[in-house]
């Protein structure tokens, strides 16, 4: 057996440390054919010690004409070559950007996703297997700090997220992985499109990573260690947000309902993962919404008027009803509203059980010492009878 590359080994420490997968593990690979893949498959091959169930999937995104379908077949021979099963797919990217709106790059992201997530279950594997690596991370993070983002953005791409992915690749760079290709006599291919700076991550990649090399030689490293670093941090803020949630919020049969008092003792990054935390439960993620929609609700909810609400993405209402933050999905709440006629002083029944004392009185001398539930009301211009209703949202 040949000795193990250096690659090798940082890739086995990093498996390793990360806990990605285990010897016998099924995994799929995300092949495309360019050089981080074609690496990624020669590593995880190659892996003394760690016998893994590979399979190599391609999505063929239908862009570049002949070209596409030549990366399709190229892909084809590295499976055959390696001895391992080999799935592919045909998406017409195009299309399906043009169809819903979306850029070339969400469209394939989505593309890909969908697939490797059917082949995830179609072969019971225990992740998909990723070659992002420290330049596409460093990237990642330019792309998000000027676009606007918070931690969770800035933290960028993780070793392993929720859906089973996983990127053993991340502490290597670009430059050590095609030099492990030339040395082992590896070939790969190029696309075009990476060259196509109409895409602000070309751009960055082949325009702006350049200019901050001037500044720093090792810039692409100081991105990814602190990504790293905000990675770590992200994941303490949310385990604290989520502790703040279970004391704050509960769960109900069309959504959840935060106590707004204690919403708003918190410190404003924990109230923003706190509603993140429920959009996020009851959509089941957060691509649809922005850090505008969730300071709106957090204004909302320390605002003074106790009755609003705000329509989201994707049929999603936050819903203000006194000390209450309301999350529901699916319809638009209608207040109900009722109105009641005051002749003179009484006790009145309210909606909601709620009753309403109106008597004669002196003004107070101090308005500022009146309770939140009493009001003083001039009656030269307030004559009586009045007519009383709930708030309008």
């Amino acid at each position: 057996m040949p000795p193990l590359s250096d690659l090798s080994t940082r890739i086995a420490v990093t498996i390793r440390e990360q806990q990605l997968f285990r010897p016998g593990d099924t995994l799929i690979i995300g092949l495309s054919g360019g050089a981080d893949s074609t690496a990624l498959l020669d590593l995880l091959a190659g892996l003394p010690g760690t016998p893994l169930h590979l399979i190599a999937a391609h999505l063929n995104h239908c862009l570049r004409g002949a070209e596409s379908d030549a990366d399709e077949e190229f892909c084809r021979g590295l499976a055959e070559q390696y001895r391992i099963p080999f799935e592919s797919r045909r998406v017409d990217v195009k299309a399906m950007a043009d169809n819903n709106s979306l850029n070339l790059e969400d469209a394939g992201r989505r593309a890909r996703i969908a697939f490797f997530d059917e082949l995830l279950g179609a072969w019971q594997a225990t992740a998909v297997v990723l070659a992002h690596h420290a330049d596409d991370q460093a990237e990642t993070v330019l792309m998000r700090l000027l676009r606007g983002s918070g931690m969770t953005g800035l933290a960028a791409m993780p070793y392993r997220n929720g859906r089973a992915y996983v990127r053993p690749l991340l502490g290597i760079t670009r430059a050590e992985i095609e030099t492990h290709l030339v040395e082992h006599g590896l070939v790969w291919r190029e696309d075009d499109s990476n060259l196509d700076r109409t895409f602000l991550r070309n751009r960055i990649r082949h325009e702006l990573l350049p200019l901050l090399e001037q500044y720093n030689p090792s810039v692409h490293a100081c991105l990814a260690t602190t990504a790293d670093i905000l990675s770590a941090e992200n994941d303490l803020l949310d385990d604290l947000a989520a502790q703040a949630a279970g004391q704050i919020c509960h769960v109900t049969a069309d959504g959840s309902v935060c106590n707004i008092s204690l919403l708003n003792a918190q410190p404003p990054a924990l109230q923003r993962r706190v509603i993140r935390l429920m959009l996020s439960r009851l959509h089941g993620n957060l691509e649809q919404f922005s850090c505008h929609h969730v300071d709106a609700i957090r204004r909302m909810a320390a605002a003074a008027r106790p009755n609003s609400q705000i329509s989201l993405p994707q049929g999603i209402v936050a819903v203000k009803e006194y000390d209450a933050l309301v999350f529901r999905s699916g319809c638009t709440i209608q207040p109900q509203i009722t109105e009641l006629r005051i002749p003179g002083p009484g006790i009145y029944q309210l909606h909601g059980n709620a009753l309403l004392t109106v008597e004669l009185s002196p003004a107070p001398a101090h308005f500022g010492t009146v309770c939140a539930t009493t009001a003083y009301f001039d009656l030269n211009k307030c004559p009586l009878p009045w007519h009383v209703r709930t708030f309008l949202p």
